[in-house]
């Protein structure tokens, strides 16, 4: 073999052993919560509020320095007579790669603490250290994996959709209005998702996962490999139980004939309460789901 030759072989096969990892990286639990409670440092981040501002800064600056390509969906919507400003925020991995999976969360917190104990408390934002920051803290860290892993064959689009948890009981119009806006303008995206995956309300100390039904009737063999991970890794919180459906980030995806599952513990007793805090969450909750998402992106692939 001629020198030039054996060169280039050599980096062929530098790039093949090192460019994309074939072992699971580890994922750190602890890592993940200082990042929910770097979230929760800005108080809360409901729309138009300083810690929303904040933390979308924060969010955009951090996923650009952790080697992502980042776009921002501007809209506005209206809700309860008043105007939203609202962003998503995509962050891309290996875009040259033409199959993607999805992976989301919301980053916006409830306006009105209107679950709370206390009455007047009902017309104040809430912190969201479960419902917002946890499944943000644990793609936060993904994407800081991500950016030194590549993984064998897909591409990975990071998802912080906007404007998740202003709505009306009982009502589906003003819940997730970052992942309808999204789905009904994925040209600007560039690109549609193999798989899509939410994780939301996955910090709580006593965390227990069920197969969220509209994830279960709509995408039965994304349900099957994830819980066929957990159940691998020994993960006994993720549970067998069908639980009711839930109106979250995945449904507009399901809507439009996409895969897309729901891993969420909607059991949870702070909800919509000023008393969403982050002692109420748990490092090792985190771990649990950032290792099944490491074995799924990892492994599968």
């Amino acid at each position: 073999m001629k020198k030039a030759n054996l060169i280039f072989f050599l980096i062929i096969i530098t790039f093949i052993t090192f460019g994309c990892t074939k072992s699971i990286p580890k994922f750190d639990g602890e890592r993940a919560f200082q990042l929910l409670e770097k979230q929760c440092s800005f108080g809360p981040r409901n729309p138009n509020s300083d810690g929303h501002l904040l933390c979308k800064n924060f969010l955009i600056n951090f996923l650009e320095e952790n080697g992502a390509e980042v776009k921002t969906q501007k809209f506005s919507a209206e809700v309860r007579d008043e105007t939203y400003e609202l962003t998503n925020i995509i962050a891309s991995y290996y875009p040259q790669k033409r199959t993607r999976i999805f992976l989301g969360a919301h980053w916006d917190t409830r306006p009105w603490a209107d679950l709370d104990s206390v009455k007047i408390n009902h017309s104040k934002p809430i912190l969201g250290a479960n419902d917002g920051a946890s499944g943000v803290a644990v793609l936060l860290h993904l994407a800081e994996i991500l950016n030194q892993y590549e993984p064998v064959l897909y591409g990975f689009d990071i998802i912080l959709f906007d404007g998740e948890d202003a709505g009306t009981y009982g009502s589906f119009t003003d819940w997730c209005l970052g992942s309808k806006y999204f789905v009904n303008h994925l040209a600007e995206v560039g690109c549609e998702p193999e798989v899509v995956i939410i994780i939301d309300m996955i910090g709580d100390k006593n965390l227990n996962i069920n197969i969220e039904q509209n994830s279960y009737q709509n995408s039965p063999e994304l349900v099957e490999k994830i819980w066929k991970i957990a159940a691998k890794n020994n993960i006994s919180n993720f549970k067998t139980k069908i639980s009711e459906p839930i109106f979250d980030d995945h449904y507009p995806f399901l809507e439009k004939g996409f895969q897309a599952i729901d891993i969420i513990d909607f059991d949870y007793p702070y909800w919509h309460t000023l008393e969403d805090t982050p002692d109420k969450c748990s490092a090792k909750s985190l771990q649990k789901i950032g290792d099944v998402l490491m074995s799924y992106i990892y492994k599968k692939l």
